[in-house]
């Protein structure tokens, strides 16, 4: 009867935990810009291939690599994006998409 008791107080003191981590949780806000794929991927991977191949951007990898390149091909985009949030290393770009769709709405030189 007492290790109910005990199991059922535990349950209940867990609970309370993970409702109190819930609501320490913040939703991860930034600008969104829409991306078509078909419309903007030429020009995304047109403009990658070549930042990419940049001499400031060789011997980089990881995070500062694509930093390096996404910086190259845009830099307000860039700073919109990634300006006050740096990408981590190990981090899941969930604004890569609103970076392509940023991409195709500002004007590019040399693509």
């Amino acid at each position: 009867m007492v290790s109910i008791h005990r199991t059922l107080l535990l349950s209940f003191i867990l609970l309370l935990l993970l409702g109190l981590l819930c609501e320490c949780v913040t939703e991860y806000t930034f600008k969104r810009y829409t991306y078509r794929k078909k419309r903007d991927d030429k020009r995304y991977k047109s403009a990658r291939q070549r930042c990419e191949m940049e001499a400031e951007c060789q011997g980089l990898w990881g995070v500062k690599h694509t930093s390096c390149t996404r910086m190259c091909m845009s830099e307000f985009c860039y700073n919109e994006l990634y300006g006050q949030d740096e990408l981590e290393e190990g981090e899941i770009d969930v604004r890569l998409n609103s970076f392509k769709g940023c991409l195709s709405q500002v004007k590019m030189e040399d693509l």
